[in-house]
C-alpha cells in the first residue's frame, strides 16, 4: 500500500472499487482536509522563517502522514461499508433494528462482530453529529 495519496489517486481508488463517499467516509476526509490546512500554515510559516524551516519540515512531515492514513481510513470504511451492505450513519438505526428484531431485544446476545458494528454506528454518528453542529455555529 502505497503511503502517498492525492485526491486523483482517491477518486481513482473509489472509482475502481465502486465505494461510496458515505457520512463516515467524509469524516475522513475531513480529518485529511484539516491537516492538509494545518500542513499549508507550516509550509508558509517555514518560508518565512527559514532558521525555524528544519523543524517545521519535520512537523510537516507528521501532518501528511496523518492526512495520509486519514484518506486511507475513508477508503477503508467505504470498503467496509460495501461489504456489509449498509453504511454506518445512514442505516445505523436499521442495522440496530434489524439485530433487535434478531435478538428479541437483548442485544447482549449479539455476536462481537455485530457489537463493534454497533460501537463503530455510534461513533460514526457522534463525529456526524459534532461537526454538523460546529458547522451551525
Amino acid at each position: 500500500m502505497s503511503r502517498y495519496m492525492n485526491q486523483v489517486q482517491y477518486a481513482e481508488i473509489m472509482k475502481y472499487e465502486n465505494l461510496n463517499e458515505s457520512i463516515a467516509v467524509k469524516a475522513y476526509l475531513r480529518q485529511a482536509m484539516m491537516q492538509t490546512n494545518i500542513i499549508r500554515k507550516l509550509e508558509i510559516h517555514a518560508e518565512a522563517h527559514e532558521d525555524q524551516a528544519p523543524i517545521f519540515r519535520k512537523y510537516i512531515k507528521e501532518h501528511d502522514e496523518k492526512r495520509v492514513q486519514a484518506v486511507w481510513d475513508a477508503i477503508a470504511v467505504a470498503q467496509e461499508e460495501k461489504r456489509q451492505g449498509w453504511r454506518y450513519v445512514e442505516d445505523g438505526a436499521n442495522f440496530l433494528a434489524y439485530l433487535e428484531v434478531k435478538y428479541d431485544g437483548n442485544l447482549k446476545q449479539a455476536t462481537e462482530v455485530e457489537k463493534l458494528q454497533i460501537q463503530l454506528t455510534t461513533l460514526y454518528d457522534q463525529m456526524y453529529r459534532k461537526r454538523s453542529e460546529g458547522e451551525m455555529r
